[in-house]
């Protein structure tokens, strides 16, 4: 009999499987440093991933995950070693059954891909489902028993690696892993239990969870995952969470404490049972050895002896499974919508189709807001409808813009755009962000993804892009339908304009076009473009989003030019600006600073009148704060 087809003896009698420790967190204390591709080890240094996989051999492992976690092709991109994907799988499960033999089982380990996918993030569901079928059929060939796909936070990520496990290696069973955070709760929001009730439908023939926290709070959630599926269980908690001592990241449970949490674990059904970050060969020993005497208190028999249970049956209660059907039901039931019209007055004017203006200025860089206000009240005695609010542009860092835009409107009088940026909050921040946004009295937000910190003064600062604009954009939307990212009721909804940005100069035009649809599917309400300087740019894009019927207002986005060097900088050193060469003709005639301002001005309002009648309105910036320049490009407004 093959170890494939006696582990599908094991799965179907329910007998309890050790699994092995962690991997990256062994290689890292035997000498692979951290900014390396562990999964590089498989043909760079075989022999330490052998040792390591023989070291939990010899521990009592029943079963080894092969080290090809990270080893798909966005990831191993990452390192410039895509093209040696089929190498670096094909070597992890060979290493992995030279040191397992006939005995032991070997998983094929599949993690993440590195990137959040639709709706949350930028690709698709069709590429996640190509990267795992690719990396999933090398481990197949390489000849593992089974497939963990572990580490997951995306139930959406999740589903597409089992169907292209299905796919790609239909007679291989598939354990399917989620993380979780403290309160039992997926690591980037959202429900467990729909998460479990999303991958049981999927046809995962093992559920579990893995990473993330320690022992104590895996089993507690374990026993929540028991309620949901008649499907096997595995967890893999970490050695409890990692501290810092002297500089060194240090797992502080102790081999004999999961030890006790492994016969916990045996005892609540679980049949696959292992150790995640910070667990070693050690702590392999001390579950083997309760792994052993939870078998012989067993008399010998190595089934577990689960109680049949339907999908979904919670327990403790006459109609509790009802009861709380009907609450997740109630949870996710959106809330009437605030129409756009009433949204704000900005929404109010676009609604009824009338020509819409806003001004950009940039919030102080220090905490002197006077000069900002003195601004805002001559753009406002002007008859400019809203000011637009950049959020830290090419990675600065100035006064909160949310801050800002409450200052203007209270003490000025005048409707504010609040640019929000996906680079500097994580998930549960923006959230906290967007409700709170919403009750100070805030309407108008203009979602945009943000530079990365490196363009910027920060170079060392951490980006958290958790989202981009796309599924940030989906954020927003849910949240004025009354609904969270974990998808529970917040009550009132908010009513939030959302609006977001294009680049119709981009280099990758069909790129930003299907990102920008992306953006009107996800509930963009309208749209400013980024500085334009030619017409006939605009007009190409308006052609693309009349053809293919991605029609909400646009804002096109003038930039008055103060002289030939700012063309040249804009032109060359920021992204997504094109400007043409008659622009930089006519920038270089300027014999004077006054003479070049004047010339901008003169450009940028001819710009502006050839789009009138194309356009929803204008988004003009005050280059270095020059509100004369900016509002000289307008026009005369109402007062």
């Amino acid at each position: 009999m093959t170890t494939r087809e006696r582990f599908r003896h094991y799965l179907d009698d329910g007998r309890p499987v050790l699994l092995d420790g962690a991997t990256g967190t062994e290689l890292y204390n035997r000498g692979v440093f951290i900014n390396r591709c562990f999964e590089a080890a498989n043909i760079t240094d075989p022999e330490l991933v052998l040792a390591l996989h023989r070291d939990y051999v010899a521990a009592g492992a029943g079963a080894l995950l092969t080290n090809s976690w990270g080893a798909n092709a966005l990831k191993l991109a990452g390192h410039s070693l895509e093209e040696k994907l089929e190498e670096i799988n094909l070597a992890a499960a060979r290493i992995a059954r030279e040191a397992a033999g006939d005995e032991i089982f070997v998983a094929g380990a599949v993690g993440p891909l590195g990137r959040r996918i639709e709706p949350w993030g930028t690709l698709s569901a069709e590429d996640a489902f190509r990267a795992f079928s690719r990396q999933i059929a090398c481990l197949e060939r390489g000849g593992v028993d089974f497939l963990f796909l572990e580490t997951f936070s995306d139930p959406n990520e999740l589903e597409q690696a089992i169907r292209a496990a299905k796919a790609a290696a239909p007679h291989l069973p598939v354990a399917a892993s989620l993380t979780i955070d403290l309160a039992g709760n997926l690591v980037h929001g959202g429900s467990l239990e729909q998460a479990i009730e999303t991958i049981d439908a999927c046809g995962a023939d093992i559920v579990g969870l893995n990473c993330s926290v320690g022992p104590q709070p895996t089993l507690s959630a374990i026993e929540r995952v028991k309620r949901l599926t008649a499907r096997p269980l595995s967890v893999k908690p970490n050695a409890g969470l990692p501290r810092q001592v002297e500089g060194r990241t240090i797992y502080m449970s102790t081999p004999e404490y999961l030890a006790t949490f492994t016969r916990n674990f045996l005892q609540a059904g679980v049949q696959f049972v292992g150790g995640c970050c910070g667990t070693t060969p050690a702590h392999v020993k001390t579950m083997a050895q309760a792994y052993r005497h939870f078998m012989a208190m067993r008399g010998g028999r190595e089934t577990i002896d689960v109680a049949p249970r339907e999908k979904h049956q919670v327990r403790g209660g006459a109609g509790s499974a009802d009861v709380s059907a009907a609450r997740s039901h109630e949870e996710r039931s959106e809330v009437r919508r605030v129409l756009f019209a009433e949204k704000s007055k900005w929404s109010a004017r676009i609604a009824a189709g009338e020509k819409v203006y806003a001004l950009e200025l940039l919030p102080p860089s220090g905490v002197d807001m006077g000069p900002l206000l003195e601004r805002t009240q001559k753009v406002k005695a002007a008859g400019i409808d809203v000011i637009n609010i950049p959020d830290g542009p090419r990675a600065s860092s100035r006064m909160s813009t949310i801050l800002a835009a409450v200052m203007i409107e209270q003490r000025v009088g005048i409707e504010t755009i609040l640019h929000y940026t996906c680079r500097d909050r994580n998930l549960i921040g923006m959230q906290s962000d967007l409700l709170g946004i919403h009750a100070v009295g805030l309407r108008n937000v203009l979602v945009v993804t943000g530079d990365p910190p490196k363009v910027g003064n920060y170079p060392n600062a951490t980006g958290v892009f958790d989202v981009d604009a796309i599924g940030l954009t989906r954020v927003v939307h849910q949240l004025n339908g009354g609904i969270d990212v974990g998808d529970r009721s917040i009550g009132q909804p908010t009513a939030l304009s959302i609006g977001v940005g294009v680049n119709p100069v981009h280099r990758d035009f069909d790129y930003e076009m299907e990102r920008y649809r992306r953006k009107v599917d996800a509930g963009a309400e309208w749209a400013i473009t980024q500085p334009v300087f030619d017409a006939a740019d605009m007009f190409r894009f308006l052609e693309y989003v009349e053809k293919h019927s991605v029609r909400i207002p646009v804002i096109a986005g003038i930039w008055p030019l103060t002289s030939l060097r700012n063309a040249q900088f804009m032109h060359n050193e920021v992204p997504g600006v094109s400007i043409p060469d008659e622009v930089m003709d006519a920038m270089s005639r300027a014999g004077s600073r006054d003479e070049a301002m004047r010339t901008g001005v003169e450009i940028a309002s001819e710009l502006r009148r050839r789009l009138e009648a194309d356009v929803q309105g204008f988004q003009i910036s005050a280059p270095f704060g020059r509100i004369d320049m900016a509002l000289a490009v307008a026009g005369p407004r109402r007062p």
